[in-house]
């Protein structure tokens, strides 16, 4: 992934609306959202941090003052031109980093997943 190609990258915190159809699809209400656009300050901070880091401390900012109110997050990012999207239950999210045997951040995980629909 070449980072000159990302236009932004959007967290949100959200509560499900109902139960998921038969796609794995289901209704959010976005309780919360940061949205990192990007620019010479935050790649330089991506380079210095690594886009690991910087995703997982926005990601903990936001959890930190609406963690009562949400169940799921979901990142978007642009991408050369074309949006990608992707959710998740924050329950999920924290069996990641439980069940992984290496120091992760669940988020950029989620990212990860994410970044492989670039290729499809």
């Amino acid at each position: 992934m070449e980072i000159n190609k990302i236009k932004s990258i959007k967290l949100s915190l959200m509560q499900s609306q109902g139960e998921m159809n038969k796609k794995r699809k289901t209704n959010y209400i976005v309780k919360a959202s940061a949205v990192m656009e990007m620019n010479e300050i935050v790649e330089k901070t991506i380079e210095e941090h690594g886009l690991d880091e910087v995703l997982n401390y926005v990601y903990n900012d936001l959890l930190e003052a609406n963690k009562d109110k949400v169940d799921s997050v979901g990142i978007w990012l642009v991408y050369d031109g074309k949006e990608y999207e992707n959710s998740i239950k924050l329950q999920t999210l924290n069996d990641m980093k439980q069940l992984s045997d290496e120091e992760i951040y669940p988020i950029y995980e989620l990212f990860k997943l994410l970044k492989e629909k670039l290729t499809k």
